[in-house]
Protein backbone atom coordinates (compact mmCIF):
# COMPACT_ATOMS: atom_id res chain seq x y z
CA UNK A 1 0.00 0.00 0.00
CA UNK A 2 2.79 2.41 0.71
CA UNK A 3 4.27 1.98 -2.44
CA UNK A 4 1.53 2.24 -4.53
CA UNK A 5 0.61 5.26 -2.54
CA UNK A 6 3.83 6.82 -3.33
CA UNK A 7 3.88 6.00 -7.37
CA UNK A 8 0.05 7.69 -7.13
CA UNK A 9 1.31 11.15 -6.41
CA UNK A 10 4.58 11.40 -8.38
CA UNK A 11 2.48 12.25 -11.54
CA UNK A 12 1.12 16.09 -9.87
CA UNK A 13 4.23 17.37 -11.59
CA UNK A 14 1.72 17.41 -14.81
CA UNK A 15 -0.18 20.50 -12.98
CA UNK A 16 3.01 22.63 -14.64
CA UNK A 17 3.02 21.31 -18.10
CA UNK A 18 4.58 22.66 -20.20
CA UNK A 19 7.51 23.72 -17.46
CA UNK A 20 4.94 26.02 -15.80
CA UNK A 21 6.40 24.97 -12.29
CA UNK A 22 6.91 28.33 -10.15
CA UNK A 23 7.59 26.11 -6.66
CA UNK A 24 7.79 22.29 -5.41
CA UNK A 25 4.84 20.06 -6.89
CA UNK A 26 5.93 16.51 -5.52
CA UNK A 27 7.93 17.00 -2.14
CA UNK A 28 6.66 13.73 -0.64
CA UNK A 29 8.91 12.54 2.41
CA UNK A 30 10.07 9.04 2.59
CA UNK A 31 8.61 7.92 -0.60
CA UNK A 32 10.85 5.55 -3.31
CA UNK A 33 12.68 7.24 -6.11
CA UNK A 34 10.89 7.77 -9.52
CA UNK A 35 10.84 8.79 -12.96
CA UNK A 36 8.23 10.65 -14.86
CA UNK A 37 7.43 11.15 -18.43
CA UNK A 38 4.35 13.87 -19.67
CA UNK A 39 3.25 15.55 -22.50
CA UNK A 40 1.24 18.40 -21.73
CA UNK A 41 -0.12 21.87 -23.81
CA UNK A 42 -0.24 25.54 -22.29
CA UNK A 43 0.93 28.44 -23.61
CA UNK A 44 4.22 29.25 -24.33
CA UNK A 45 4.91 32.21 -22.58
CA UNK A 46 3.04 34.41 -19.88
CA UNK A 47 0.34 35.82 -21.49
CA UNK A 48 0.06 34.34 -24.74
CA UNK A 49 -3.18 33.04 -25.83
CA UNK A 50 -1.82 30.71 -27.96
CA UNK A 51 -0.57 26.76 -26.94
CA UNK A 52 2.32 25.18 -27.46
CA UNK A 53 2.77 21.71 -26.87
CA UNK A 54 5.74 20.33 -24.46
CA UNK A 55 7.81 17.10 -23.14
CA UNK A 56 7.33 17.03 -19.07
CA UNK A 57 10.26 15.01 -17.91
CA UNK A 58 10.52 14.51 -13.52
CA UNK A 59 12.66 12.42 -11.55
CA UNK A 60 13.87 12.13 -8.04
CA UNK A 61 15.96 10.58 -5.63
CA UNK A 62 15.77 10.02 -2.07
CA UNK A 63 17.88 10.17 0.78
CA UNK A 64 15.56 8.72 3.73
CA UNK A 65 13.24 12.38 4.05
CA UNK A 66 15.85 14.24 2.20
CA UNK A 67 15.94 14.22 -1.34
CA UNK A 68 16.61 16.08 -4.84
CA UNK A 69 14.19 16.68 -7.28
CA UNK A 70 13.64 17.29 -10.54
CA UNK A 71 10.02 18.58 -12.28
CA UNK A 72 9.88 19.95 -15.22
CA UNK A 73 12.38 23.58 -15.26
CA UNK A 74 12.17 23.28 -11.48
CA UNK A 75 15.07 21.64 -9.12
CA UNK A 76 14.28 21.45 -5.56
CA UNK A 77 16.87 20.07 -2.61
CA UNK A 78 15.25 19.10 0.63
CA UNK A 79 17.83 19.54 3.21
CA UNK A 80 15.41 18.72 5.71
CA UNK A 81 15.03 15.84 7.37
CA UNK A 82 11.79 16.99 9.42
CA UNK A 83 8.76 14.53 9.02
CA UNK A 84 6.88 17.82 8.67
CA UNK A 85 9.28 20.24 7.50
CA UNK A 86 10.95 20.70 4.09
CA UNK A 87 13.45 23.30 3.44
CA UNK A 88 16.16 23.74 0.81
CA UNK A 89 17.56 25.45 -2.40
CA UNK A 90 16.08 25.38 -5.53
CA UNK A 91 16.14 26.45 -8.75
CA UNK A 92 14.27 27.60 -12.14
CA UNK A 93 14.77 28.11 -15.39
CA UNK A 94 12.71 30.26 -17.56
CA UNK A 95 12.28 29.89 -21.35
CA UNK A 96 12.02 33.47 -22.02
CA UNK A 97 9.91 34.42 -24.73
CA UNK A 98 10.61 35.52 -28.72
CA UNK A 99 9.05 36.34 -31.85
CA UNK A 100 5.90 38.00 -29.61
CA UNK A 101 3.47 40.62 -30.49
CA UNK A 102 1.25 42.90 -28.02
CA UNK A 103 -2.29 43.49 -28.32
CA UNK A 104 -2.08 46.14 -30.76
CA UNK A 105 0.29 43.43 -33.08
CA UNK A 106 3.47 45.75 -32.70
CA UNK A 107 6.61 43.10 -31.66
CA UNK A 108 7.71 42.85 -27.88
CA UNK A 109 10.89 42.46 -27.01
CA UNK A 110 12.13 39.19 -26.86
CA UNK A 111 13.40 37.72 -23.13
CA UNK A 112 16.37 35.55 -23.49
CA UNK A 113 16.02 32.17 -21.03
CA UNK A 114 16.70 32.87 -17.04
CA UNK A 115 17.93 30.93 -14.25
CA UNK A 116 16.69 31.70 -10.93
CA UNK A 117 17.83 30.48 -7.81
CA UNK A 118 16.58 30.63 -4.83
CA UNK A 119 15.11 28.26 -1.50
CA UNK A 120 11.92 27.01 -0.57
CA UNK A 121 10.15 26.39 2.98
CA UNK A 122 7.45 24.15 3.84
CA UNK A 123 5.01 22.55 6.06
CA UNK A 124 3.07 19.05 5.20
CA UNK A 125 0.54 17.13 7.65
CA UNK A 126 -1.48 14.19 7.35
CA UNK A 127 -2.72 11.05 8.47
CA UNK A 128 -1.57 7.32 8.02
CA UNK A 129 -2.47 6.96 4.71
CA UNK A 130 0.10 9.56 2.61
CA UNK A 131 -2.71 10.49 0.17
CA UNK A 132 -4.68 12.54 2.91
CA UNK A 133 -2.79 15.39 3.76
CA UNK A 134 -2.38 19.00 3.38
CA UNK A 135 0.97 21.33 2.71
CA UNK A 136 1.31 24.85 2.77
CA UNK A 137 4.66 26.37 1.81
CA UNK A 138 6.52 29.24 0.37
CA UNK A 139 9.43 29.80 -2.30
CA UNK A 140 11.80 33.00 -3.16
CA UNK A 141 13.23 32.87 -6.64
CA UNK A 142 15.86 35.41 -7.65
CA UNK A 143 17.10 36.04 -11.65
CA UNK A 144 20.92 34.57 -11.49
CA UNK A 145 22.15 35.02 -15.09
CA UNK A 146 21.31 38.82 -15.75
CA UNK A 147 18.08 38.41 -17.84
CA UNK A 148 15.65 39.94 -15.82
CA UNK A 149 17.10 40.94 -12.65
CA UNK A 150 14.36 40.47 -10.56
CA UNK A 151 12.30 37.83 -8.32
CA UNK A 152 9.43 35.84 -7.75
CA UNK A 153 7.77 35.17 -4.75
CA UNK A 154 5.69 31.85 -4.60
CA UNK A 155 2.78 31.05 -1.57
CA UNK A 156 0.69 27.57 -2.07
CA UNK A 157 -1.45 25.27 -0.45
CA UNK A 158 -2.15 21.73 -1.62
CA UNK A 159 -4.89 18.88 -0.40
CA UNK A 160 -4.55 15.38 -1.77
CA UNK A 161 -7.35 13.21 -0.93
CA UNK A 162 -7.88 9.51 -1.55
CA UNK A 163 -9.72 8.03 -3.98
CA UNK A 164 -11.08 4.58 -3.78
CA UNK A 165 -8.59 1.81 -2.46
CA UNK A 166 -5.43 3.12 -4.27
CA UNK A 167 -6.15 6.52 -6.24
CA UNK A 168 -5.87 10.05 -5.62
CA UNK A 169 -6.71 13.32 -6.08
CA UNK A 170 -4.75 16.46 -5.47
CA UNK A 171 -6.48 20.47 -5.41
CA UNK A 172 -4.11 23.37 -5.13
CA UNK A 173 -4.41 26.98 -4.97
CA UNK A 174 -1.14 29.05 -5.25
CA UNK A 175 -0.21 33.15 -5.97
CA UNK A 176 3.23 34.51 -6.94
CA UNK A 177 3.64 38.25 -6.23
CA UNK A 178 6.89 39.66 -8.56
CA UNK A 179 9.48 42.32 -8.26
CA UNK A 180 9.23 45.40 -10.84
CA UNK A 181 12.38 44.53 -12.28
CA UNK A 182 10.81 40.87 -13.45
CA UNK A 183 7.28 42.76 -13.91
CA UNK A 184 9.05 45.59 -16.44
CA UNK A 185 10.77 42.85 -17.89
CA UNK A 186 7.77 40.30 -19.01
CA UNK A 187 5.08 43.21 -18.92
CA UNK A 188 6.18 46.28 -19.93
CA UNK A 189 5.64 47.53 -23.37
CA UNK A 190 7.89 50.14 -25.30
CA UNK A 191 5.82 49.97 -28.11
CA UNK A 192 2.96 51.36 -26.10
CA UNK A 193 4.63 53.28 -22.75
CA UNK A 194 3.87 50.99 -21.03
CA UNK A 195 5.47 50.01 -17.75
CA UNK A 196 4.85 47.40 -15.66
CA UNK A 197 5.46 47.52 -11.45
CA UNK A 198 5.46 45.28 -8.93
CA UNK A 199 2.93 43.27 -7.27
CA UNK A 200 0.90 40.04 -7.92
CA UNK A 201 1.40 38.57 -11.04
CA UNK A 202 -1.24 35.47 -11.02
CA UNK A 203 -3.21 33.27 -8.87
CA UNK A 204 -3.68 29.29 -9.84
CA UNK A 205 -5.73 26.33 -9.22
CA UNK A 206 -4.63 22.87 -10.02
CA UNK A 207 -6.55 19.94 -9.97
CA UNK A 208 -5.03 16.01 -10.17
CA UNK A 209 -6.16 12.83 -10.58
CA UNK A 210 -3.58 9.45 -10.33
CA UNK A 211 -4.39 5.87 -11.03
CA UNK A 212 -2.09 3.31 -10.57
CA UNK A 213 -1.98 0.31 -12.60
CA UNK A 214 0.44 -1.81 -10.74
CA UNK A 215 2.47 -2.03 -8.06
CA UNK A 216 5.15 0.57 -9.75
CA UNK A 217 3.61 2.40 -12.43
CA UNK A 218 0.65 4.58 -12.43
CA UNK A 219 -0.91 7.20 -14.59
CA UNK A 220 -2.50 10.34 -14.25
CA UNK A 221 -4.01 13.91 -15.72
CA UNK A 222 -3.44 16.93 -14.17
CA UNK A 223 -5.26 20.89 -14.72
CA UNK A 224 -3.72 24.20 -13.79
CA UNK A 225 -5.85 27.57 -14.39
CA UNK A 226 -4.17 30.63 -13.67
CA UNK A 227 -5.33 33.78 -13.53
CA UNK A 228 -3.12 36.87 -14.20
CA UNK A 229 -3.21 39.91 -11.86
CA UNK A 230 -2.15 43.73 -11.43
CA UNK A 231 -0.43 45.21 -13.26
CA UNK A 232 0.56 41.58 -15.22
CA UNK A 233 -3.47 41.60 -16.44
CA UNK A 234 -3.46 45.19 -17.39
CA UNK A 235 -0.47 44.86 -20.38
CA UNK A 236 -0.63 45.32 -23.47
CA UNK A 237 1.81 42.74 -23.82
CA UNK A 238 -0.68 39.88 -22.31
CA UNK A 239 -3.20 38.67 -24.82
CA UNK A 240 -5.08 36.59 -22.64
CA UNK A 241 -5.23 36.70 -18.76
CA UNK A 242 -6.35 33.40 -18.44
CA UNK A 243 -4.01 31.09 -19.22
CA UNK A 244 -4.52 27.12 -19.33
CA UNK A 245 -2.61 24.28 -18.77
CA UNK A 246 -3.19 20.56 -19.31
CA UNK A 247 -1.01 17.20 -19.37
CA UNK A 248 -1.06 13.63 -19.03
CA UNK A 249 1.38 10.93 -17.77
CA UNK A 250 2.87 7.84 -16.19
CA UNK A 251 5.70 7.22 -13.17
CA UNK A 252 7.14 4.80 -12.48
CA UNK A 253 8.72 4.00 -9.21
CA UNK A 254 11.49 1.55 -7.52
Amino acid sequence: MRRSAAILATLSALAAAPARAEGPVLDLPNFPDYVILGTGAGPGYVGADGNVWAVVPAARRSFGRRYVSLEANYLSVNLAGHPHLQAGPAGILRFGRSDAEDDRGDPLPDIGMSVDLGGFLAWETGGPDPRDRWRTGIGLLQDAAGVHDGHVIDVNLRRWLPVGRHAALGLGLAASWASQNYMDAYFSDPAQDHAAGGGWRDARLTAIYVQPVSERWAVGAGFMYSRLLGEAADSPAVLSRDQVYAGIGAARAW
